[in-house]
């Protein structure tokens, strides 16, 4: 029987002693065994309202513990990791979902503010690339519930290289940072967390294994670059940036000087570059021209982007890029020969 159920039967039972009289004809004894019962009520009022309190948390818990974990991402290749670890427990929205979509000059909207709102884990990269978003979380208080991977992770500063996914590094390091973070939601599915992120990190062997292999086959050549998209990656297998003033005007939309534009076309016309790295997605006249001069004096060419292709994985991108570096080489070391 519901203990609710059985104090209700004791008031009834004890009605009468209830109805109290302090007349002085009453015995004294009296008025003590009515004071005695009333003590005995007020314990098992404050017993029942304790146990109230005890099943109403309890209930609160088993809902937390079956409801998935929100996550909002910046971007969508942070989302994807995010997805692989929580599997069936999380809900995870990438606001930037779209190659299209310029995550620098993103206008977050009344709905993403609302979706960051509800989140229990957002995931910004920071450094500059994605201030929209740490100024929504910073409306919300919402700092505590915020991974950056640019300044906690990957420990740089705004005005560094925020394009860090190119790194080695930052995926694992993001990867281990959500396992403790979900974990921290949900202690009963700790295993099945790092579980997941161990199946997510096999999945990034095919690119780690050509990283390790271009670092130690290469010959610590020089390379150009458009801009500093790809840096992270070409500086993992010892490749040296032969034109990073160049690539820095390119990045801030400020036209090079003429001086870094006769370097670059000398360094492609006496070959003191292996090869060109361009961002696809970046169509400065200045960028059109020097790549024709690159192809022009048979400088390979290698093409990334600086948003997830459509309908690709993390690791997929990663490696196609990757792959083309490796060929690029392989035909520059040819030419060499």
């Amino acid at each position: 029987m519901h203990f609710g159920e059985t104090f209700g039967k004791l008031l009834k039972r004890n009605h009468y002693f209830l109805h109290i009289d302090f007349r002085k004809d009453v015995p004294l004894r009296s008025h003590k065994r009515v004071l005695h019962i009333l003590s005995i009520i007020a314990l098992l009022l404050v017993t029942v309202t304790v146990s109230i309190a005890v099943d109403q948390r309890r209930t609160v818990a088993r809902t937390t513990s079956t409801t998935k974990i929100r996550v909002v991402s910046s971007l969508d290749f942070y989302a994807q990791a995010a997805s692989a670890v929580l599997g069936q427990y999380g809900q995870v929205t990438a606001v930037i979902n779209s190659p299209s979509v310029d995550a620098e000059s993103f206008e977050p909207t009344t709905h993403t503010a609302k979706q960051v709102a509800k989140a229990d884990v957002i995931i910004e990269n920071g450094l500059g690339y994605d201030d929209w978003l740490g100024k929504v979380v910073a409306a919300n208080g919402q700092e505590q519930r915020t991974i950056n991977v640019g300044t906690d992770l990957m420990h740089r500063r705004v005005g560094e290289n925020p394009h860090i996914w190119y790194n080695p590094q930052a995926m694992p390091r993001l990867v281990a940072q959500m396992v403790t973070r979900f974990s921290s939601l949900q202690p009963e599915h700790k295993a099945t967390f790092k579980r997941n992120a161990n199946r997510y990190l096999k999945t990034l062997a095919p690119w780690k294994k050509t990283i390790k292999q271009l670092k130690r086959t290469g010959h610590h050549q020089a390379v150009a670059v458009s801009e500093p998209v790809f840096n992270d990656t070409l500086t993992a297998v010892n490749l040296k940036i032969s034109d990073n003033h160049f690539a820095r005007a390119v990045e801030e939309g400020t036209d090079p000087s003429p001086a870094d534009i006769a370097k670059l076309t000398r360094d492609f016309k006496q070959h003191r570059v292996a090869l060109w790295v361009v961002n696809t997605q970046n169509s400065q006249p200045i960028v059109n021209s020097m790549t024709k001069q690159a192809r022009r004096y048979h400088i390979p060419v290698v093409q990334v982007t600086e948003t997830l292709p459509s309908n690709q994985s993390y690791v997929r991108w990663m490696t196609n890029e990757l792959n083309q570096v490796k060929t690029a080489l392989e035909e520059d070391n040819q030419h060499g020969k």
